[in-house]
């Protein structure tokens, strides 16, 4: 039986819908005004502190007070305090080094330093055919001087500062070197980063090393690739130890290489929105086996190349636990040249999931001699490389005599 009802108790109906759903609307919209409010005064409370402090400091320190050192101070607090460990900010000269590794084309005198605790500059990185490499500066040399002027007089982003200059230009700087101290002229020069590097070994098996992954670092692999298969390559070794990650849209040129056809990862952002990061498209793939070095100091980017070779090309993992940092940081840039970075998307394999604060297990753990260090490793010495190229040894054979 159907059932009417009446005009007026429909119109009461609708009435009553209309206010629960402005009640709801209003009870979320003062949540969120309320939320607002509390936050605006809460940073007001905070902006007042600051300004009793500083009154209180400036009346009352003995000290001279560095004004763009103090600002740049308060910003580092503020990102440090959001507590994402990858986070960083960068004064304009900062960034524009950064901008400057990432492309792969660095403008100076061909290395990089950090401050060492000491007031001083520790050399980390020397790059090959720079003035620095020229002129026989190395990884730990102590740099104690600039232009005559002692770096315990500046700080550190004015030291940096008078590091970087105008191609063409000289930079003199005193170095300190297991106890000697020497003078050292370099012509500052742009030059091409060197992050791949390659080599034949015994039995045909080619060793690709890569140090950083940066905008030049594809088309570099790619010409390593090409000069070891045109002399017969027929494994392939990887090393990825000590590289700290990189460029992420690097991996996807490199990757078209090796695997062919895959979705290899995902990113998921703030918003709980995902897309894909790496996708290939090469009809061909390498046809050889291959194997990955890695150590803890294998990160971000480089443990995502290392995990799509192993689950889309049957790669092996060679080494000890990798370091586990599965985020991807975006850097943004403001108006005065200065930017700050941080955790903006997790990354996710498609066949092997996260390895965020996990790492990634080697297939086989090898452990380098005790009180070796990578940097003076031989080959000989190389207990993670002569496994690597066992194992390769061992599938080749297998592979020809399956042939035969």
């Amino acid at each position: 039986m159907n059932r009417k009802i009446s005009l007026g108790i429909a119109i009461s109906l609708i009435a009553i819908g209309c206010a629960i759903t402005f009640v709801l609307t209003w009870t979320a919209s003062l949540t969120i005004y309320n939320s607002k409010i509390a936050n605006n005064e809460k940073y007001e409370a905070v902006y007042k502190k600051l300004k009793e402090l500083d009154a209180t400091v400036r009346g009352n320190y003995i000290g001279v007070i560095d004004g763009d050192f103090l600002e740049n101070s308060i910003i580092m607090g503020y990102v440090n305090g959001i507590g994402d460990k990858y986070a960083s900010y960068m004064p304009a000269n900062s960034y524009y080094m950064l901008q400057q590794t990432t492309s792969g084309v660095v403008n100076g005198a061909g290395f990089e330093a950090v401050e060492d605790g000491s007031g001083y500059l520790r050399v980390t990185t020397v790059y090959n055919n720079s003035s620095a490499d020229a002129n026989g500066m190395a990884v730990g040399d102590i740099i104690t001087a600039i232009d005559g002027r002692s770096l315990l007089d500046m700080d550190a982003n004015t030291a940096f500062e008078r590091i970087s200059g105008d191609i063409g230009t000289k930079l003199s700087l005193t170095i300190l070197r297991n106890g000697e101290q020497l003078s050292m002229t370099l012509i500052r020069q742009q030059v091409e980063v060197e992050s791949v590097t390659d080599e034949l070994l015994e039995g045909n098996i080619g060793y690709i090393k890569i140090s950083t992954f940066n905008n030049k670092t594809p088309d570099q692999f790619s010409t390593s690739l090409n000069s070891l298969t045109a002399r017969g390559m027929k494994g392939l070794i990887i090393d990825l130890r000590h590289n700290g990650g990189g460029v992420v849209n690097s991996l996807q040129p490199m990757l078209n290489r090796l695997i062919g056809t895959a979705s290899v990862a995902v990113a998921t952002y703030a918003d709980g929105s995902s897309r894909s990061l790496i996708e290939t498209d090469s009809e061909e793939s390498l046809s050889i086996p291959i194997a990955v070095l890695v150590d803890g100091g294998t990160a971000s980017a480089s443990e995502l190349f290392a995990a799509a070779l192993r689950d889309e090309k049957n790669a092996v993992l060679v080494g000890v636990q990798t370091y586990g940092k599965g985020v991807i940081q975006t850097t943004y840039s403001f108006s005065d040249g200065s930017a700050a970075s941080f955790s903006t998307a997790t990354i996710s394999l498609t066949k092997s999931g996260s390895y965020d604060k996990v790492g990634l297990k080697p297939d086989y753990t090898v452990e380098l001699p005790s009180g070796t260090s990578i940097e003076y490793l031989t080959r000989d010495s190389d207990s993670q490389l002569q496994k690597a190229t066992e194992v390769l040894s061992a599938a080749i054979a297998s592979a020809e005599n399956s042939a035969e």
